[in-house]
C-alpha cells in the first residue's frame, strides 16, 4: 500500500533518530503510539511492508491521516516515553502496557555498612540508591556480571554491619566465605577482609560508573585489551573486547525521566519562515508525558532580543491562561521576561512556579531536547505546506502576479554564497519544482575567481551564476547527426561540422575515418559526442591515427589494455573506449528554470543581471533581501513587498533558506575537511 501524496512528503522528512511515533485520524484522534531506534525507516516500514503486516495493523494503516513524531536521544528514552504516552493517550490500536513492569531499576543499598547491588522492578522510598528505569533486564545482569569481573564487590544477601572494627554477620542463609570470594571476585567483607571504607570506596567506583562516569573504566580495558592483541594473547583481548561493549551499551544516561520526579514544562521555540514554532514537553512525577506543538505569527522588530523576549511572553500568557495543569518550574531560553511573568503564572496556578534558563545539567539537556523537536516541528510543518497543492498554487500564483511573470514560476532556481572570513567560499543552487524541493538538481560551487581571504559576495554572485547559465547556453547549440548508410554527418544548423564512419557490431560500436569539417574545438568535441550517443552500442570505440589519439582522449575517449575480438586491428591505428557516462544530460543544468532568485539585495541583483545580458538569456531574476523581505527585481527602484502572510512569501522565505542551509553545509564540510589535511 503506497501512502497519499500528503503522508509521503511527511514521511520523507521524518528524522533518522530514535523516537516517538504517533499515527492520527481524520478526526484528530489518536490511533497508535510507536517507537523506534530509526522513525523514518520504522514508519516507512508500515507502507513497504503492508501486505505482510496483520490485519489489525492493515486497518490502522488504512487509517492514517496525520503523523507526529518526537525525538529523543537514545532507545530507552523512546521506550519511557512511549509508555508515559500510551498511558496517558490509551490509543485504540496499541497494545496496553501493565505499569511498569518492562522496566528494571538497579538498587544500591547504600544505608547499609556494605551495600549490596540488585536488580528490582519497583523504586522504594527505602534510603537505598536506584538507578533506571532500564529497559532490558538481560542487558543490565550482563553489565552487573561485567561489574563483577572488574570490581570485587559482594553478591550474596548476607546482612553484615561493622561494630567496633569488627565485621559481624546475621541472618546467614548460605555457607560462606562463597566461590566468588575464592575466585577473587569479591573482596570478602563477610570474612573481615576489609573495612566499610574501603568496600564503600569500591561501591563510589560503581555509582561513578552508572553515573555515567565512564571515560576512565573505558580507557582502562581498551589499553589491556590492545596490550593483550599485542601480546598476542587473543582469547583474553575477546573477553576485555566483550567487557568493553557491555559497559558502553549499559553507560549512556537518560535524560527524559527527571531523577526526583519533578514537575516542569519545557519550552523552545524558533522564529522562522515569517511564523515561530513552539514546542512545550511536559514533565509530571519525572517522566516526559506530553508534547503540544504551536504556530504564532511573528511580530515585527528591530532589536533581535526584544523580539524573542516578546514572543516568549506572548506564549507564556496565551498558554498559561487556559492552563489546567501547572509544573513547579518552567524551562526557558534566557529571556528577560522571566521574572516579570512568573509572579503571574504564580498567582494563576496557586502555588509557587519558577521560570528559570539553566545553563547546565540535566535541565539544560531536557531543553536541548526540547529545541531538537522544534527544529523537527518546523521541518514537519514545511513537509505538510509542501504536501498541499491548493496552498503551492496559491503560492505561485502571487508570485508571479508580484513579479509581472506571464506564467507560473514551476521551476525556481536560487542561488547563495558562503564563506568564513573568505575561507572556503562556495556557492549553493537549489531548485524548486512546483512549489517544492528537487533535490536532486541541488549543485554545489567552489568559488574560483575571488582571492581566498578577500571576500566579495558581488564577484562570487556573478560567477557562480554565469557557470550555471552557460550550460544553458551551450544546450542551445545543439549538433544534428544524419546517418545514411553507415556514414555520420553532423551539422550544427547549417554548418558542417564533420563526418564519420559509424560500424555496429555485435556487441560495440566502432566509429571510423573521422573528418572534420570544422575547426572549432568545441564543435569537434560536440560532434564526437553526438557520434557515441547516436551509435547503437553501449560500448563505443574509435578507429584514430596515433598521432591523433592525444586529441580523441581530450575528446573523452580512454585508453584500452586490450582490443576485443569483434574489432579487427587495422595497421597504424589505434582504438580508445568512448565514456559515455560522461555525455549524459544533467537535469539539473539543462533545464531553464522560470524564475532565478538570489539571496541578497541591490549589489548581488546587478551582477544576475550582468550574466544575463551578457549571455543572452531572457530569464526572469529577483533578489530578496533577508531584513525585511523585501524584493528586488531589474528596472525598478523600490523593492516589491508582499504581505507577510501571502503564500507567495512564504515560499520564497522556504526557497531562500534551503539555499543558505545547502550552501553553509558545503562551506562547513570543506572546513572540516581542510583541519585534517
Amino acid at each position: 500500500m503506497k501512502p497519499s501524496a500528503k503522508l509521503s512528503k511527511l514521511i520523507e522528512n521524518i528524522s533518522k533518530s530514535p523516537g516517538v511515533y504517533r499515527f492520527i485520524d481524520k478526526e484528530g484522534t489518536v490511533l497508535y503510539v510507536g517507537k523506534a531506534i530509526n522513525l523514518n525507516k520504522r514508519v516507512k516500514s508500515y507502507y513497504q511492508q503492508f501486505d505482510r503486516n496483520s490485519l489489525r495493523i492493515q486497518k490502522l494503516v488504512s487509517q492514517i491521516n496525520d503523523i507526529s513524531t518526537t525525538v529523543v536521544g537514545s532507545e530507552l528514552e523512546a521506550i519511557l516515553l512511549e509508555t508515559n504516552l500510551i498511558k496517558q493517550l490509551r490509543p485504540k490500536y496499541n497494545i496496553l502496557m501493565k505499569d511498569d513492569k518492562n522496566f528494571v531499576y538497579i538498587k544500591i543499598t547504600k544505608n547499609e555498612d556494605f551495600p549490596q547491588i540488585s536488580i528490582v522492578r519497583k523504586v522504594e522510598n527505602d534510603g537505598a540508591l536506584y538507578f533506571g528505569p532500564k529497559t532490558a533486564a538481560g542487558k543490565v545482569r550482563k553489565t552487573l556480571d561485567v561489574l563483577k569481573k572488574i570490581f570485587p564487590y559482594r553478591h550474596c544477601n548476607l546482612f553484615l554491619e561493622q561494630k567496633d572494627g569488627t565485621v559481624k554477620v546475621s541472618k546467614a542463609t548460605m555457607k560462606y566465605p562463597c566461590l566468588d570470594y575464592h575466585i577473587k571476585r569479591c573482596i570478602g567483607p563477610c570474612v573481615g577482609n576489609c573495612t566499610k571504607e574501603e568496600y564503600a570506596e569500591i561501591i563510589e567506583q560503581i555509582i561513578r560508573f552508572f553515573k555515567g562516569n565512564t571515560e576512565e573504566i573505558i580507557t582502562g580495558l581498551a589499553t589491556q585489551m590492545q596490550k593483550a592483541a599485542a601480546d598476542k594473547k587473543f582469547e583474553k583481548a575477546a573477553k576485555l573486547r566483550d567487557k568493553l561493549h557491555a559497559i558502553q551499551e549499559i553507560s549512556e544516561r537518560q535524560i527524559v525521566s527527571a531523577p526526583n520526579r519533578e514537575d516542569m514544562d519545557a519550552i523552545q521555540f524558533i522564529s522562522q519562515l515569517g511564523k515561530v514554532f513552539f514546542t512545550l514537553f511536559m514533565i509530571r512525577d519525572g517522566k516526559l508525558i506530553n508534547q503540544e506543538n504551536f504556530v504564532f505569527n511573528a511580530t515585527d522588530s528591530d532589536e533581535k532580543n526584544s523580539d524573542n523576549d516578546e514572543i516568549l511572553e506572548a506564549f507564556l500568557t496565551q498558554y498559561y491562561e487556559c492552563a489546567t495543569d501547572f509544573p513547579k518550574e518552567i524551562l526557558i531560553p534566557d529571556s528577560e521576561c522571566a521574572e516579570m511573568i512568573e509572579d503571574w503564572i504564580s498567582k494563576k496556578a496557586g502555588k509557587k512556579v519558577s521560570i528559570i534558563s539553566p545553563q547546565k545539567g540535566e535541565k539544560k539537556k531536557i531543553l536541548d531536547l526540547a529545541l531538537n523537536n522544534v527544529k523537527n516541528f518546523v521541518k514537519q510543518n514545511q513537509a505538510r505546506w509542501q504536501s498541499d497543492e491548493a496552498r503551492k498554487k496559491k503560492a505561485l500564483s502571487e508570485i508571479k502576479e508580484a513579479l509581472g511573470l506571464t506564467k507560473d514560476p514551476k521551476r525556481i532556481e536560487c542561488f547563495d554564497i558562503s564563506h568564513l572570513g573568505g575561507t572556503d567560499q562556495v556557492a549553493s543552487m537549489v531548485v524548486f519544482e512546483n512549489g517544492a524541493p528537487e533535490k536532486k538538481h541541488y549543485k554545489r560551487f567552489k568559488i574560483k575567481t575571488v582571492e581566498e581571504g578577500k571576500p566579495d559576495d558581488f564577484a562570487a554572485m556573478l560567477e557562480v551564476i554565469k557557470r550555471r547559465c552557460l550550460y544553458l547556453v551551450n544546450s542551445k547549440t545543439d549538433i544534428s547527426i544524419k546517418l545514411k548508410k553507415g556514414i555520420a554527418s553532423g551539422l550544427i544548423g547549417k554548418k558542417h561540422v564533420g563526418t564519420a564512419e559509424i560500424l555496429n557490431l555485435e556487441s560495440l560500436s566502432v566509429i571510423k575515418s573521422i573528418k572534420f569539417k570544422s575547426k572549432n574545438k568545441d564543435e569537434q568535441k560536440q560532434f564526437v559526442q553526438a557520434l557515441g550517443i547516436k551509435a547503437k552500442k553501449n560500448r563505443v570505440y574509435i578507429e584514430c591515427k596515433k598521432e591523433t589519439s592525444d586529441m580523441c582522449e581530450k575528446l573523452g575517449f580512454q585508453q584500452i589494455k586490450k582490443l576485443p575480438e569483434e574489432i579487427k586491428q587495422k595497421k597504424g591505428c589505434e582504438y580508445l573506449l568512448l565514456n559515455k557516462s560522461k555525455y549524459k544530460e544533467d537535469k539539473g543544468f539543462s533545464i531553464e528554470p522560470n524564475l532565478i532568485l538570489i539571496d541578497g539585495g541591490k549589489g548581488q541583483l546587478s551582477q544576475g543581471i550582468k550574466v544575463l545580458k551578457e549571455l543572452g538569456l531572457n530569464i526572469p531574476l529577483v533578489a530578496i533581501a533577508k531584513k525585511f523581505e523585501n524584493l528586488f527585481v531589474p528596472g525598478k527602484q523600490d523593492p516589491i513587498v508582499l504581505q507577510k502572510d501571502s503564500e507567495g512569501i512564504y515560499l520564497l522565505q522556504q526557497i531562500r533558506d534551503e539555499s543558505h542551509r545547502f550552501a553553509i553545509e558545503y562551506n562547513r564540510n570543506l572546513r572540516s575537511k581542510s583541519m585534517f589535511k
